[in-house]
């Protein structure tokens, strides 16, 4: 059977086309009919099409256009599987649908009707008799006419038809036809006097109790008492109850949820039977059977005039709990979003921080009910506490951000109450992240505005300002709204002639990221989102972290030089010039050319030949200077979130490979070395003073040029590749055409002759026949085509293309120049920070690079003035002065509103009051004072002109929200009576 509760949960707004309404927790029935329908194969049924699209309707036309259905012809194309979505938990997952009862049937006026005439349908369906009674035109004296004929059962359902229509003159003579006082429907399982005490009908119950029925009489569920709760009588309840009615009775269910009248009567909303039942000793706080108290059936019904009454008494233990999910009152009306509940519990010193078996708040489930009013009332009267988390670390704002209209207004309020914004739950998941999530922009853009950290990461590696750049791109203007806002133009107190001085805070970059300052920026340049680097707060923050933490790395370069230099003496005079040998006197299986390098008079080899352990000194202090490179390097791993991602960075291999080669290349094992170090050793010393080149490459001076460097070896590289074949065709050509050539004697030789040929260093030697008396004329004209051909197609063609192609790459990034150097010292700042910050160093040297390489070693120290019109100004570079004067001035002038299309009304109003700054620079711009005040007036002007629409929509959205809850109250007040079934 169909529970009445069941059906009342499925009657809400979210059938009216409203979705996370307050009453969304009562939507379960409609939940399951959407999941069901999401299980059915979605292109095998028109059915299933036809739901969706009802669905989708729901939604709105454009989602329905957008997500129109295939048709079944379509046949799928395989290209690989579908990219694995954002790893995201269900952050609602701990806020599921509560069922209130399992109370199966419900009892009310159209129901025993339509119950009465069915089952008259079903005996004889001889309707006519029952209407006859309904329109009194039986009576007493023609009552034997009338059933005359009519069978036993017939005139049972008649008795009871006139004791439900409150016929009471008929029983008696219906009693005397042969109606049975214990006769009952067998749907509900209502006697007369269930019906009687349901309709209000004293004289009937009287007149039935006087025959001798059973008081307390359960046929099916219910006692006489629970129907008159039901029907609200409470003049037949007194009755019932004089006359030994058990008012702790319980009702006796099938599905062991057993309710006493108490619980009927709060459903049916029967006020007066409410109060009865209280005075007669009913027990408002039993959960010992239902598992819900008559106090938390009020409260998730929104029935407050029951809860009033219920809480009259001072024992009354208002936080008392279900059983199965530990809910209180609270909780109950406060996921409802019954505000007039909530705050007659709260008046009764409910406690707004208890905890149900999810560790959820009240609060909690008020905000994601989106039930505004129940989330300030819990937060003013009942000082509930916005940053409890639940079991999986969610606090009320994770609850708040919901794709509802109100969760802006939630926000701010839980806000405003010390709600911490970058709280994070069991997965590492901040608000933001999940309003990013969810593509709430306003929600998203409302929290950077509070605070939010947009460089915030969870446990899966995913940061909120990564989200935010592919869900809601557009809300990453409130972050340069926000650094906008940190640059301020006032007049320094102490100046005589009242200079302007620039104030740039720095709180926004360094609030969440110390030690490691430069983290802000560097994952917005990790997200793709460089461009921030451009704004000037940024800048003059890269400027001052530059100058504070350059040192160490130009510490760590000298280092690298005096490493690679030690290595590229050893290599010359142990290997090169085989000078180790040659004192040790092991030349004989040296080249004679070899040996003579290092027998030239020079007092340098004079030297190294009669000194040998000069180069054992060598090699010693090298292996002193690489353990320390070791230790570096090593220490250096601890700056990377992986092994992975420290081998993926080329200078790392690099180093390691010429720290192994030091060992490699040692004479120390054999007392000697050998040719093939030799090689070993060139390579070594050509990747060191690579690796050096790119290392100073890293610098903010030089890095454009490394830059151009790389890029046009890349550009080298893949072009070399595409005509490679064609270099290849050129070679054997040359190799069959001239093969007594000594450049082309063989395939590898020719290759390397053709790449120099590329360059320009052409040789027409090759076309010059050595025998002329017997010339092969036709390899003469091979020989000019082909060499005509390769001058064409490779020496003009491909080299001028090499060199547009340089070109254009170099133009691209002498106009990124500025961008690029400053990602570049991005770069290298966050690898500095990450190898001096790791924590393995002793607290002293970590407390000595706080005060040598932050910039802010105090998190208080986070401000600069500067004087941005004063040429002797040093600290900051000009052009970035320049553009946060700018930025500066033109908030003075024309205000600085951070709002943004679509906010909320609230939310612009608090922008609004902010537009104008209180102190103007009408000193300062003298000249331009009256240009100054028109735009000042005007700009007032529209703000006002703003605020009043603003006013008035908020004024008319809060009273057509008003209407709807009316008439959404009014809807299910007629559902419930019209569902009780």
């Amino acid at each position: 059977m169909v529970s009445a509760s069941d059906n009342h949960k499925s009657f809400g707004m979210d059938n009216l086309g409203f979705q996370d309404s307050t009453n969304s927790r009562k939507l379960g029935r409609s939940v399951s009919v959407n999941a069901e329908v999401e299980h059915f194969p979605l292109y095998k049924t028109q059915n299933s099409n036809t739901i969706l699209r009802w669905r989708r309707a729901r939604e709105g036309p454009e989602v329905m256009l957008e997500e129109e259905l295939p048709s079944d012809d379509f046949e799928y194309m395989e290209c690989g599987p579908s990219p694995p979505a954002d790893h995201t938990p269900n952050i609602y997952e701990s806020f599921e649908e509560f069922s209130t009862s399992d109370l199966t049937v419900q009892i009310c006026h159209d129901t025993i009707k339509m119950n009465l005439l069915e089952h008259m349908k079903i005996s004889s369906g001889r309707h006519q008799l029952l209407d006859d009674i309904e329109s009194k035109k039986t009576m007493p004296d023609n009552l034997e006419n009338t059933f005359s004929g009519a069978s036993k059962v017939e005139i049972n359902i008649a008795f009871l038809w006139a004791a439900f229509m409150k016929r009471w003159d008929l029983l008696d003579g219906l009693i005397k036809l042969g109606g049975q006082l214990r006769y009952h429907e067998p749907s509900q399982g209502l006697s007369a006097l269930h019906l009687t005490s349901f309709s209000g009908c004293i004289p009937g119950t009287q007149f039935l109790l006087a025959q001798g029925c059973d008081v307390n009489a359960i046929f099916k569920c219910y006692t006489p008492l629970h129907c008159a709760a039901f029907g609200d009588s409470p003049d037949t309840a007194i009755i019932l109850l004089n006359n030994g009615a058990r008012v702790q009775a319980l009702t006796n269910s099938p599905h062991n949820c057993h309710e006493s009248v108490l619980h009927c009567a709060v459903r049916a909303n029967a006020i007066a039977c409410v109060r009865l039942f209280t005075q007669e000793g009913a027990d408002v706080s039993q959960v010992e059977f239902s598992d819900m108290s008559p106090i938390h059936l009020a409260a998730d019904l929104g029935h407050a005039q029951c809860l009033k009454i219920l809480l009259e008494p001072k024992e009354v233990k208002v936080n008392v709990r279900t059983k199965e999910k530990e809910q209180t009152a609270l909780h109950l009306a406060s996921e409802s979003g019954y505000v007039e509940c909530v705050e007659i519990l709260l008046e009764k010193l409910a406690d707004a921080n208890i905890r149900n078996h999810r560790a959820q708040t009240p609060l909690h489930l008020a905000a994601r009910a989106q039930a505004y009013d129940c989330v300030e009332l819990l937060l003013r009267k009942g000082n509930a506490d916005p940053n409890i988390g639940d079991c999986d670390k969610r606090t009320p704002l994770h609850a708040a951000v919901g794709k509802a209209a109100r969760s802006y207004d939630i926000i701010e309020i839980l806000v405003s109450y010390g709600a911490d914004v970058n709280a994070k739950d069991q997965y590492g998941y901040t608000p933001l992240h999940i309003a990013a999530l969810n593509e709430l922009s306003q929600c998203v853009e409302i929290l950077i505005y509070h605070g939010a950290d947009v460089t915030a990461k969870s446990k899966f590696g995913m940061t909120a300002v990564g989200i935010i750049t592919r869900k809601t791109p557009a809300s990453l203007a409130m972050v340069t709204q926000k650094l906008d806002s940190a640059i301020t133009l006032h007049h320094h107190p102490e100046s005589s002639n009242r200079e302007v001085e620039l104030r740039l805070d720095f709180r926004g970059i360094l609030q969440y990221c110390h030690p490691r300052e430069i983290s802000f920026l560097n994952t917005f340049v990790d997200e793709g989102q460089k461009e921030i680097l451009l704004h000037p707060l940024c800048s003059a923050f890269l400027y001052l972290k530059w100058e504070k933490i350059r040192k160490y790395y130009i510490a760590r370069m000298l280092f690298c030089f005096i490493f690679v230099l030690s290595l590229s003496l050893y290599v010359l005079t142990a290997l090169a010039h085989n000078c180790y040998n040659h004192g040790k006197n092991m030349n004989d299986t040296q080249p004679q050319n070899v040996i003579e390098l290092c027998e030239k008079k020079s007092m340098m080899g004079h030297m190294l030949r009669n000194n040998p352990f000069v180069i054992e000194m060598q090699w010693f202090a090298l292996v002193g200077i690489t353990c320390c490179e070791i230790l570096r390097k090593v220490y250096g791993i601890a700056g990377y979130p992986t092994v992975k991602q420290y081998l993926s960075h080329p200078e790392n291999i690099i180093e390691w490979t010429v720290i192994a080669s030091v060992f490699v290349i040692s004479f120390i094992y054999t007392g000697r070395t050998y040719t093939w170090q030799n090689h070993v050793g060139a390579f070594a010393v050509l990747f060191g003073w690579t690796n050096l080149m790119l290392m100073i490459g890293q610098l903010p001076v030089f890095g454009s040029y490394v830059a151009m460097y790389t890029r046009v070896q890349g550009e080298f590289a893949k072009l070399l590749l595409a005509y490679s074949c064609l270099l290849i065709g050129f070679t054997i050509s040359f190799c069959v055409i001239f093969p007594d050539s000594s450049t082309f004697a063989n395939p590898f030789i020719g290759l390397i002759t053709v790449l120099v040929m590329m360059t320009g260093e052409l040789s027409l030697d090759l076309l010059v026949d050595d025998d002329p008396e017997d010339p092969p004329f036709l390899l003469e004209v091979s020989a000019q085509v082909t060499y005509i051909l390769f001058l064409l197609f490779v020496t003009v063609i491909l080299m001028n293309l090499l060199v547009g192609i340089a070109v254009h790459d170099i133009q691209g990034l002498q106009k990124t120049a500025g961008l690029s150097k400053l990602v570049r010292q991005t770069k290298l700042i966050s690898y500095m920070e990450l190898a001096l910050f790791n924590g393995y160093l002793p607290q002293y040297l970590l407390n000595l690079l706080h005060w040598t390489a932050l910039v802010s070693p105090k998190a208080y120290r986070v401000v600069l003035n500067v004087k941005p019109l004063n040429p002797r100004e040093k600290r900051l570079p000009r052009d970035i002065l320049k553009s946060a004067h700018d930025i500066a001035k033109k908030r003075k002038n024309f205000g600085h509103t951070i709002s943004s299309q679509g906010s909320s009304t609230a939310y612009s109003r608090k922008l609004i009051n902010n537009n104008l700054d209180q102190n103007s620079e009408i000193l300062e711009y003298s000249n331009a004072l009256p240009l100054l005040q028109s735009k000042i007036e005007k700009s007032t002007e529209q703000i006002e002109h703003l605020s009043k629409e603003i006013r008035e929509l908020k004024n008319a959205f809060d009273t057509s929200q008003k209407t709807i809850e009316q008439l959404l109250n009014t809807l299910l007040q007629t559902r419930r009576c019209s569902s009780k079934c």
